[in-house]
């Protein structure tokens, strides 16, 4: 059937074209391949450099035993990388070339819809079966490579329910924007090209407005940074330590006198683990199960010999429970997330004042003129123990958002400086210019998509008759050696904003530049980043300029614009 309606086309032409020719599909197909080919290419680069010497500039970041790991971790993405690259271009094109586009739209015809909504479930089965053929990758990146380097806390209930959410999310606001933009192309002929970019780009404006109110908060617990203190558990895998996902990294909030509570939603409907509050129980602090009828019988889950009031600074060492190190002996610890997967038997805390850092926050975002902002800790320990930050919305809907990771890894100084960067973004502009030169990339693309649309030449390189569907997904797939070099045209962009972005927080601040070099050190070392990268990889891949570049370009303006070394 693929040949037969390849024939056809051939047979509609009325002079020899390139693309009447047997290895026209083989054609396109290699000219498509090319940038995943430089990418295999640059992967491979970065393979070579794992393990040359470190920068000067980054010296001390890691000890012997540190760099081991961070060199194992950086060769086992690299691994992950290549062999998903490869397996993945051997599927697709191996679809494109057996007639997998003209046989699923066979499947689809057989439903006998109309054009518009054929060519909605066409392109969603398209979307699902990649959807699927992505599935081990990501079961085994974050239950195997995470895992084994310590970096998942992600629970088989928590990947599958985000998935699910992905994909009702999909469906819901894709195939509505999809059949509009089909009926466009099919209702307004040459001039459709410029509805469907209005049409987008007017979903895409409103998108920025509506992600962080509604779409983040679908994923993330989004919980706003209280007045009063807080009490923060160490992370799992700090000094050789194996604690319980549960009560790792995890923040107690003042809730009311003498109680300290959690308020994410980790590990919901566990019998440990979902709410838990921190309380006074015979004159020693406990971590217990939130419960509302009868606090004094809650479970147990670990008890300090911490007694009287907490103060800013207090730590307090709490001893875990007998029924949770058993459970861990009886080698459940392999099948329950929320026991340890070690011989830990202590977790340690800190008091912080959050009110303060709270202050301190507002302050520097009014000082710099970042008004109306209301400050977030997202539960990103929920899921892994990378850390991060980010400010996000326009106007009232700003927010500026801290990782829950980031509390107990750096100091209020620090944070300060990272947001200082964040706010530089949004002060700079970074937001709005790459908003304005990706819609203008749209327009051009767009209108690309419209003389393409009927192309006899793009639908014999896949085998099919010209359909507008089937020329949206083909043309997709063909823009892509377009794409490629927009794209690392916009990571070049990115990295300058990355440095425009860290000279606005120096600025901020005389301590900033320090603080900032210090953040970002800690932060490279807790993900085991590598300190090596290969300049034709970081110019291709990376929107974060390397680590020892990024200190150094610091350093250099606190010199310059403080008239002082850092």
């Amino acid at each position: 059937q693929k040949w037969t309606h390849y024939n056809a086309i051939k047979a509609m032409a009325t002079q020899d074209e390139l693309w009447q020719g047997d290895n026209w599909p083989y054609i396109v197909a290699a000219v498509v391949a090319v940038p995943e080919v430089v990418k295999l290419l640059a992967s491979l680069l970065q393979r070579s450099r794992i393990g040359s010497p470190v920068p000067e500039e980054l010296a001390g970041i890691y000890d012997q035993e540190e760099n081991e790991t961070s060199l194992s971790y950086t060769l086992a993405k690299s691994t992950f990388g290549l062999w998903h690259t490869l397996v993945k271009m051997v599927i697709f094109f191996g679809f494109w070339l057996l007639g997998g586009f003209p046989a699923i739209d066979h499947f689809c015809l057989q439903l006998h819809l109309s054009e518009i909504l054929t060519g909605v479930v066409y392109i969603l089965l398209l979307m699902a079966l990649d959807q699927v053929i992505d599935i081990p990758w990501d079961i085994y990146h974050t239950f195997v490579l995470e895992e084994k380097f310590g970096f998942n806390k992600t629970t088989a209930a928590t990947f599958i329910r985000d998935r699910v959410k992905a994909a009702v999310l999909g469906v819901i606001l894709g195939a509505p924007v999809l059949a509009v933009v089909l009926w466009f192309l099919s209702s307004f002929g040459t001039g459709a090209w410029l509805w469907v970019f209005i049409f987008i780009s007017s979903v895409q404006v409103i998108l920025l407005f509506l992600m962080p109110v509604l779409i983040l908060p679908l994923f993330m617990e989004m919980i706003p940074l209280p007045d009063g203190q807080a009490i923060i558990t160490e992370e799992a895998g700090e000094d050789g330590k194996a604690l319980p996902p549960f009560l790792s990294g995890r923040v107690f909030y003042a809730a009311s006198a003498g109680t300290y509570a959690t308020r994410d939603r980790r590990f919901p409907g566990a019998t440990v683990g979902d709410q838990l509050e921190m309380v006074q129980r015979d004159g020693s602090w406990v971590i217990a199960a939130c419960t509302d009828s009868e606090p004094a019988s809650a479970a147990i889950h670990a008890k300090s010999g911490f007694e009287g009031q907490l103060n800013a600074g207090a730590r307090l060492t709490f001893k875990l429970s007998e029924e949770i190190k058993q459970l861990a002996k009886e080698g459940q610890a392999s099948a329950d997330p929320l026991v340890p997967r070690g011989p830990a038997d202590s977790v340690t805390a800190v008091c912080v004042d959050a009110g303060l850092l709270r202050s301190s926050l507002l302050k520097l975002a009014n000082q710099l003129g970042y008004y109306g902002a209301n400050i977030y800790v997202i539960d990103g320990s929920a899921r892994s123990s990378h850390s991060n930050a980010f400010c996000t919305g326009f106007g009232r809907f700003r927010r500026i958002c801290l990782f829950d990771t980031l509390l107990p890894l750096m100091s209020e100084g620090e944070i300060l400086a990272v947001l200082g960067h964040e706010i530089g973004h949004d002060r700079l502009y970074h937001v709005h210019t790459m908003l304005v030169m990706s819609l203008a990339y749209f327009f051009v693309m767009m209108y690309a998509l419209g003389h393409f649309l009927a192309s006899p030449a793009l639908s014999a390189a896949f085998f099919t008759e010209p359909k507008v569907y089937l020329s949206v997904v083909f043309f997709t797939i063909i823009w892509e050696p377009v794409d490629f070099p927009m794209s690392v045209l916009t990571k070049i962009f990115s990295r300058f904003n990355e440095y425009q972005a860290d000279r606005y927080s120096v600025a901020a601040n005389r301590q900033y530049g320090r603080f900032l070099g210090d953040a970002l050190k800690k932060m490279m070392r807790k993900s085991k980043v590598n300190l090596t990268p290969h300049p034709f990889h970081v110019f291709l891949n990376n929107s974060h300029p390397p680590l020892d570049d990024r200190l150094k370009a610091i350093r250099d303006y606190h010199g310059k614009y403080y008239n002082e070394r850092m």
